[in-house]
């Protein structure tokens, strides 16, 4: 039988070199290493100078090494995330010692400050670690109980999140009507009258300040990259506007225009806010000497 040869211009399949999606095997490898150098990330001990590769490495050091299970503090007090970071970050500053740790109560916890909230030690692996994943690892004979625990914990902070939606959603009706109160009003004030903003309550625009209390909308507005920019080069490219002067911001929020005219020149920046962001504001500016912060929270 005469063997098939296949013509010059055709090309036989069998020489044709696998198609590979190169892209996908460039991303697996740069993900790999950023795993592996995730693993391998040096992590300090909380209760002494020893340096181990990983946080898990760390948490077993802490168990056999100073007879303190963070898994099980964890547990205990049904942390979520901001009280896991408060936690640790409350041992690296004050140098908890593992017994005082073990032993507290379930009162009010010491680490309840927002001020645990500010990392103790710069790029801790520990306060990247997520609690959940920390206490998915259970012991052995220990999985039922600790899944009612998990249970109990997850309905606790739904229970706690609906409630807080629901303070949210009275402040955002209470805002509404403070609006329509205020600019709505189609009445001419007789003279000397008060105006309706000197006639307001404090129970009346007290909605109105707590809303700026959250850090979520100050977020939210510094992420607002178009509008921050522009205020920024607006101060920064007029800087004449604000050098040797006094500048007063009103409503200042966490600060960050006091800092751009500051920055701009101004001998002085005096910024006020009702809202309790205020404090935060205060933390954030206190290298730049220029700027005066006031509260002027109702006592």
């Amino acid at each position: 039988m005469a063997e098939y040869t296949a013509p010059p211009g055709d090309v036989v399949a069998e020489d044709m070199p696998e198609l590979s999606d190169g892209d996908e095997d460039d991303e697996d490898d740069v993900d790999k290493e950023q795993w592996m150098e995730e693993e391998s990330q040096p992590v300090s001990c909380l209760f002494c100078d020893k340096v181990l590769g990983s946080v898990p490495a760390i948490l077993q050091h802490c168990t056999s090494d100073h007879e303190v299970s963070l898994v099980s503090i964890i547990r205990k007090h049904d942390l979520d995330d901001y009280g896991y970071i408060k936690m640790i970050n409350f041992i690296r500053s004050t140098k908890c010692s593992p017994s005082c740790l073990m032993g507290l109560p379930d009162g009010p916890l010491p680490w309840e400050s927002e001020d645990f909230l500010r990392p103790a030690l710069q790029d801790d692996p520990l306060l990247q670690a997520d609690p959940e994943e920390l206490c998915g690892s259970e012991e052995p004979g220990s999985s039922g109980g600790s899944s009612s625990r998990t249970h109990d914990a997850l309905l606790r902070r739904t229970q706690a999140a609906e409630e807080g939606l629901a303070r949210s959603l009275e402040d955002v009706h209470k805002l509404k009507l403070l609006v329509q109160g205020l600019f709505l009003d189609a009445e001419t004030s007789k003279s000397g009258e008060l105006g309706a903003v000197a006639k307001l309550r404090e129970d009346e625009d007290e909605a109105y300040f707590s809303s700026y209390g959250h850090y979520s909308i100050h977020e939210e507005m510094l992420k607002d990259k178009v509008r921050t920019e522009s205020y920024r080069d607006f101060m920064y490219r007029n800087a004449e506007v604000f050098r040797d002067k006094v500048v007063l911001d009103v409503g200042c929020g966490t600060g960050i225009l006091s800092m751009f005219a500051a920055r701009s020149g101004a001998k002085k920046v005096i910024a006020v806010d009702q809202s309790e962001i205020i404090y935060q504001a205060m933390d954030i500016v206190s290298w730049l000497t220029p700027i005066e912060l006031l509260s002027v929270a109702s006592p």
